[in-house]
């Protein structure tokens, strides 16, 4: 599917109609954020594999691209319009994915589930460089995804950077058709969209090697 992204002129007539209303328009308070369950987790890790599983494969891709918006509460294009049109604001309605996502993410980094943690920015951070620049208003209205609004990136992006710090740097976070990326590129990327720098690892961080009698880690 070819793509291109609207110009931020042509954004601005949707989000205008998004808030016509002849009467004078209410202002609703914002969204409460989503409280993250365990099965919620389980979700986004099952969600990320079948986005791994996808790439390489253009229809697959998007077809995941939609269930990724349907799962952070992206309702369709018809609720979409309602919404903002009965006071919501346009922009809280369309960036509901992402702030499900960032929440999803916060909550894996802090049960310690930190590749998924990881795994959500290198997505987010794909679609921001990959995706969204060529996305038609069509595309962003049948996935239910739009460019992400800067501080929730930056979000996700601290997150990872404090998840992916606890990882293995040489560990594969991500393994696909399209290529490998270990925790140390990962890190990089998200040190360079958040603007905060991995904290070093010190020697006491490290994972404890095992001693047993026919472990290579015993002492001669």
């Amino acid at each position: 599917m070819s793509t291109t992204r609207l110009t931020e002129p042509q954004k601005g007539c949707v989000m205008g109609l998004f808030s016509q209303n002849k009467n004078e328009p209410k202002v609703l308070p914002p969204e409460s954020l989503p409280v993250i369950s365990e099965n919620d987790l389980a979700d986004a890790n099952r969600i990320m594999d079948q986005w791994d599983a996808s790439m390489g494969n253009s229809n697959a891709m998007w077809d995941c691209l939609e269930i990724i918006g349907r799962r952070g509460g992206y309702r369709g294009d018809k609720a979409t319009l309602m919404e903002t049109m009965d006071g919501r604001d346009a922009n809280e309605v369309l960036n509901r994915p992402w702030r499900w996502w960032r929440e999803a993410a916060r909550a894996a980094s802090s049960r310690g589930q930190h590749e998924l943690a990881g795994r959500i920015f290198l997505f987010t951070y794909l679609f921001v460089t990959q995706f969204a620049p060529n996305m038609k208003l069509a595309n962003e209205l049948e996935t239910g995804l739009v460019h992400p609004q800067g501080h929730l990136y930056q979000d996700i992006a601290v997150i990872a950077v404090d998840s992916m710090s606890k990882l293995e740097p040489g560990y594969i976070i991500h393994n696909t058709a399209t290529g490998t990326v270990d925790v140390s590129s990962a890190i990089k990327l998200a040190e360079q969209v958040s603007g905060v720098v991995a904290p070093v690892r010190q020697v006491s961080d490290l994972p404890t090697p095992p001693v047993s009698d026919g472990s290579q880690w015993n002492p001669i």
